[in-house]
């Protein structure tokens, strides 16, 4: 017994002697390693499980209550062949994704560089702006359901209907119920955007702009022809954030018209809820899901493709 003690000992000592040159060249990765060992496990776990999960359920009958049933590709072809509600919920996806990266980016950057020009009060002013995006979604849903009420009493026909007009049903028209919504997310919550902006103006070497005023350039073009093509890169990663986060939209739609009227405000993520969480078709929203995912991840790699050469600075 002592005897293969010891000579388990010699043989791991021995081990550790080969290992040790090896050790000590990747000390660094093998502790960077055993770091991101445990958010690999939950990423594992908590998206390429349940994402391999997803895509499996896509082709099943799964209501909750029974086993899931292999059907193929049944649930695909209810979305592109018999769902009309589907398509009216991209098509105000789309819409509600055009309006705020556009929106956003515009107000963003130019708020960002506004504020980069102000020598007192830069602090306060970056605050201020960013206030609003903390707001939870449920007081961001009684603010829309506040300042459009419908009804006389509502904020913006007291206000309209000092002015000699009459109330405008915000919420209970399609034809202007989703830009209703859009009003207060796209004027009040463009905060992470301005600041990833000022980090960007921030970074710009001020011997551009200096050479660009030297060589008789306005503010105008120096913002037009130095200081856009420098902010390149952060751009390009605004645009796919902002993006992707109102793919995802589904707060106001869901806390205040439920997706109403007639639809109109129904918007893809809602849907998936919908068919999933409220009618127990887990089954077909898992094929409404996948079919989102490879829509944003296609639209996603178009935009880094087209985005052209990097931009160095010096």
């Amino acid at each position: 017994m002592k005897q293969g003690i010891e000579k388990f000992k010699k043989e791991n000592k021995v081990i550790q002697n080969i290992m040790k040159p090896f050790y000590t060249k990747h000390r660094n990765e093998i502790i960077a390693y055993r770091m991101l060992a445990i958010p690999l496990i939950l990423w594992g776990i908590f998206f390429l499980f349940a994402f391999c999960r997803v895509v499996y359920l896509s082709f099943t009958d799964w209501n909750i209550f029974n086993e899931p049933n292999f059907i193929g590709f049944d649930n695909y072809i209810r979305i592109f062949t018999k769902d009309d509600v589907i398509f009216k919920a991209f098509f105000n996806t789309l819409i509600w994704t055009v309006l705020t990266v556009i929106g956003h980016n515009l107000i963003g950057l130019a708020t960002a560089y506004m504020i980069t020009k102000v020598r007192i009060g830069q602090k306060f002013f970056r605050a201020a702006l960013f206030w609003p995006i903390m707001v939870s979604q449920v007081v961001g849903a009684t603010m829309i359901e506040w300042i459009f009420d419908s009804s006389p009493n509502g904020l913006l026909n007291t206000l309209i209907g000092k002015l000699g007009f009459g109330s405008v049903a915000w919420l209970s028209d399609p034809d202007i119920a989703l830009y209703a919504l859009m009003v207060y997310p796209l004027f009040m919550q463009f905060g992470k955007v301005m600041l990833i902006y000022i980090a960007g103006l921030t970074q710009i070497p001020a011997s551009y702009k200096e050479a660009a005023e030297l060589d008789g350039a306005t503010n105008w073009e120096t913002f037009k022809w130095v200081t856009i093509p420098l902010l390149k890169p952060i751009i390009i990663l605004n645009v796919v954030y902002t993006m992707i986060e109102s793919f995802k939209i589904m707060g106001p739609m869901q806390l205040v018209t439920n997706g109403g009227p007639l639809n109109s405000t129904m918007s893809v993520v809602l849907k998936i809820y919908q068919d999933g969480f409220v009618e127990y078709k887990m089954g077909y929203a898992s094929s409404v899901a996948i079919v989102f995912f490879l829509i944003i991840l296609a639209i996603t790699m178009m935009q880094f493709k087209f985005k052209g050469e990097d931009v160095s600075y010096e």
